[in-house]
């Protein structure tokens, strides 16, 4: 019949190599929002919090998202080129921007839900077909 052999997937390759490109695209999106929260007073919605999503003030949660940003897009990056430890730091940094998220959803609900759904796809694209994806990709 034919070999056993690990075959790749060119098509779950480009499925990691969509992850990274968002990865990016969503770190750049969370140091935007981060700015915007740390240094805009009237960026959230000022509700029965007072300036406070859930445990911490808006301009805490800016920082938390500058910071998770830069790290997904370095992390981005290195996942389109295929490297095994940015797989395992995607699925933590988009875990933990999901919970950072979940605490802003009365603050920006449209922002984040938009966040969560890419985090969650993102996850998705990287643990899905791993190993047939770094054959795709020539490893």
């Amino acid at each position: 019949m034919g070999s056993s052999g690990e075959q790749g997937s060119a098509a779950w390759a480009t499925w990691v190599a969509f992850a990274g490109v968002m990865l990016m695209l969503i770190g750049v999106f969370s140091v935007i929002a981060g700015l915007a929260a740390a240094f805009e007073d009237d960026y959230f919605i000022k509700g029965p919090f007072d300036g406070q999503v859930l445990v911490v003030g808006t301009q805490v949660l800016g920082l938390i998202w500058i910071g998770l940003g830069v790290l997904k897009v370095l992390t981005g990056f290195a996942l389109i080129q295929g490297r095994e430890w940015a797989r395992i730091v995607t699925v933590i940094l988009c875990f933990l921007n999901a919970v950072v998220d979940l605490a802003a959803l009365g603050a920006q609900p449209f922002l984040s839900i938009v966040f969560i759904a890419l985090n969650v796809t993102v996850i998705y694209a990287v643990t899905v077909k791993w190993q047939q994806a770094k054959v795709g990709m020539g490893d």
